[in-house]
């Protein structure tokens, strides 16, 4: 009997079947088996028994079966539907692609079509990826538990993996010949570039890893190492993985798509057969929560490692909802057909809201509580039994949970798929969160853990209402933000009957001002959590905190602020450090900026301190001028939105595009670019920009352009005191001037007197 924790599984289309690899003790184990799954299409039944009729003389199908299964979720009624084996596992989808093109004119409803094979296969067989298995030849016993908070993780080998290009060029070129392979700290080069390939392949399975760590593996360093294996007519090319298979071609390929207000790219998918490929750069997840959160996730999402690694957590959560409806004997709809429902102009501008905000009170505060709700959105889908089968229920017309302001009635009698879903994972975040803090524990494990279900829980509320969701329905969404307008209401009532001023409120915290005949922080949690039924945390009680303004309306920005907490610590949000495109150089100048109100304890204190935050900029602003600066922390990093053809307007991204077109490397959409300003005013692309694969010592840089970011760094600080981008950039120019007369700055520069 064959032994070994699940670590990849895939179909194998040639021999119709499916490959299962466990992993014992360093020792990987190969499994075959055969798998026979099915779709179903849902018609009228004359319309049913005609579709019968025409598939039965078709050579891709094996078999037809007629059955009753349930359709609509939270309905228990059971519906005459077709059953569709067909004779290869590769003939499913083309299949139910052809029957889907006719369904405009017979309405016919596809189901269990998408799902992941690896996925609906275990899920057959009752186990779930990195469970701990034995198979006997034809099924798998499992003592395993999927959502076990307590287990042993798999024992991986793994091993590192890149390469270097002979030419000396920045920028890599498929036209450069590799000259060295890294395995590890082992470097392998061999006379001739085939040889290094080979050699290093050879290497890799000698060691036989289960994970094979890469930095841009996807984008870059596994298409180019499959081109040059092309190029020096290497046979068979060149495979990583432990079987050679289709999988040398990406599973995925590279795309731009809009999420959230942004153009996002996304990268080939480039998985290994029998081995996981992890690009730590591009992995999103991995970056989170480490190796210990995905192989978390992958249990429970019961999605293969190496792609769950490239995945969102929207993705997985939809997967957690498509297993438990098929554990609760529903079959999976195809496409989503369920239309809104209707509503008047009225009924739109009620429903369509979102969370409850007020706007900060822009300044300097002293004693300020943060207080936070535990998962809000997940926790009142939770307490409220929000799913799409539970909405305007004919069970509970008459319900007693209603929807504020909007009425809707909520199912009582049975819980929700979205709720079920939840439940484990709130406790599972929890009790990871709880450990994550706890000496007992390994702290570092558990953090890696709960970090990766925080996204689930924030993705969670996004996915009721997105309208591609297998199982979404915006009154589920509405539902949600209406119930957290309310209890945010009564948070903040019960809150100033404690004695409190309330400063700013955001969906689902607030920050409150403490009186001196106040209760006591911990108290008025407890209170909140009473009487709203959600569990309200003290996120910090801070010394003082500055709410900072929007710099174009001077109302206070929602989420710009910085504030430091009792027990020393910093709290930044909304501001230049925070942003990833925002250069290291900057990001110092914020950093030490802050760092000078460190130790103050008061409103008093931290005014006195102002002064000595000029100075830095001051400091700052004099390495700029004296060219006293590494260039390489000077590089601006901006995401692409659009094709350079499609700029109208010549700005310095423009300019930095055109300067890659120049030597034939396409930028898509969602990727970034990365530039230093030269003359941020030349006309000519060229002299305007630098790209930062092309710095070298005796580019220039523009003093004006970067003394105005040092400005706009400190505005974003000191606004509220009155220290605006001009009144700033006009003190750094006064020292440029000084130094190009050659005249020693004058004292009392960095000793302004503060504006209140």
């Amino acid at each position: 009997m064959k032994q070994g924790n699940i670590l990849d599984a895939y179909p194998d289309y040639k021999k119709n079947l499916m490959s299962i690899w466990l992993i014992n003790n360093g020792r990987a184990i190969r499994i075959e088996d055969f798998y026979e799954p099915s779709f179903y299409v849902y018609a009228s039944s004359d319309k049913l028994y005609t579709l019968a009729s025409i598939l039965q003389d078709l050579p891709q199908v094996k078999r037809l079966n007629f059955k009753k299964e349930k359709t609509v979720l939270g309905l228990n009624n059971e519906k005459l539907v077709l059953e569709v084996t067909t004779k290869n596992l590769n003939f499913l989808s083309k299949l139910a692609d052809m029957i889907d093109s006719w369904g405009s004119y017979y309405d016919y409803q596809l189901f269990n079509v998408d799902i992941r094979m690896p996925t609906r296969y275990l899920q057959s067989k009752g186990v779930f990826f990195n469970a701990l298995v034995k198979w006997d030849g034809k099924n798998f016993i499992c003592d395993d538990v999927q959502w076990a908070i307590d287990y042993d993780l798999p024992s991986f080998k793994s091993l590192t993996f890149d390469l270097k290009r002979k030419t000396n060029g920045k920028i890599t070129s498929f036209n450069d010949s590799i000259s060295s392979i890294i395995v590890n700290d082992y470097v392998i080069k061999e006379e001739n570039e085939a040889d290094t390939i080979l050699s290093a392949v050879k290497y890799v399975n000698k060691i036989d890893p289960d994970i094979i760590y890469t930095i841009r593996g996807d984008s870059v360093l596994l298409p180019y190492l499959y081109h040059r294996a092309s190029q020096c007519k290497i046979k068979n090319g060149v495979n990583l993985g432990r079987e050679y298979s289709q999988r040398l071609n990406p599973v995925k390929q590279a795309k731009s798509y809009f999420s959230y207000g942004q153009i996002i790219y996304r990268p080939a998918f480039y998985t290994l057969s029998g081995r996981v490929h992890i690009d730590t750069y591009n992995s999103f997840m991995y970056g989170e929560s480490g190796l210990n959160g995905l192989v978390d996730i992958s249990r429970c999402s019961n999605i293969p490692l190496q792609l769950l690694s490239r995945l969102g957590p929207g993705t997985a959560i939809s997967q957690m909802q498509v297993n438990k409806a098929m554990q609760k004997g529903y079959l999976v709809p195809w496409k989503k057909n369920k239309p809104e429902t209707w509503k008047t102009a009225l009924d739109l501008l009620v429903s369509d809201r979102g969370g409850l905000i007020l706007d900060p009170v822009v300044g300097l505060h002293e004693n300020v509580v943060e207080l936070d709700y535990a998962s809000l959105y997940p926790n009142i889908m939770l307490k409220y039994n929000i799913s799409p089968e539970t909405m305007f229920c004919n069970c509970c017309q008459e319900s007693a949970t209603i929807v504020p302001q909007l009425n809707y009635n909520i199912c009582t009698k049975q819980m929700g798929l979205i709720p079920e879903v939840l439940k484990p994972i709130i406790h599972r975040r929890f009790c990871f969160k709880a450990r994550s803090r706890n000496n007992n524990y390994n702290k570092k494990l558990y953090q890696e853990k709960q970090m990766a279900w925080k996204w689930f829980l924030l993705v969670c509320f996004g996915y009721t209402g997105y309208r591609n969701a297998r199982y979404g329905r915006i009154e589920c969404h509405e539902s949600i933000t209406a119930f957290s307008r309310d209890i945010l209401l009564s948070a903040i009532e019960t809150a100033e009957k404690a004695g409190y001023k309330v400063l700013h409120g955001i969906i689902d915290s607030l920050w409150v001002e403490a009186s001196k005949n106040c209760v006591k922080p911990s108290q008025l949690s407890k209170k909140i959590s009473s009487e709203t039924g959600i569990k309200m945390d003290v996120e910090g009680c801070y010394k003082w905190i500055v709410f900072l303004p929007s710099k174009q309306t001077g109302v206070g920005a929602l989420n710009r602020y910085y504030g430091l907490f009792d027990n020393g610590q910093l709290k930044i949000r909304g501001i230049e450090l925070r942003q990833k495109n925002t250069p290291e150089f900057l990001i110092n100048i914020q950093r030490d900026v802050l760092k000078v109100f460190l130790q103050t304890n008061n409103s008093k204190e931290f005014l006195e301190r102002i002064p000595n935050a000029i100075q830095v900029l001051h400091n700052y602003g004099k390495k700029i001028i004296d060219g006293d600066v590494d260039k390489n922390t000077l590089i601006f990093t901006t995401r692409v939105a659009r094709d350079v053809s499609e700029y109208k307007i010549n700005n310095l991204v423009k300019s930095a595009l055109l300067q890659l077109r120049d030597l034939d490397i396409h930028v898509e959409p969602g990727q970034s670019v990365r530039y230093l300003v030269t003359n941020e005013y030349e006309s000519d692309y060229k002299k305007r920009v630098c790209i930062a694969e092309l710095i070298d010592k005796n580019i220039e840089i523009d003093v004006d352009f970067y003394l105005r970011h040092i400005a706009k760094c400190g505005e974003s600080i000191l606004l509220p005191f009155g220290y605006t981008i001009e009144k700033l950039e006009s003190v750094l120019q006064k020292i440029k001037y000084r130094e190009k007369m050659n005249v020693s700055v004058l004292p009392g520069i960095g000793t302004i007197q503060t504006c209140i």
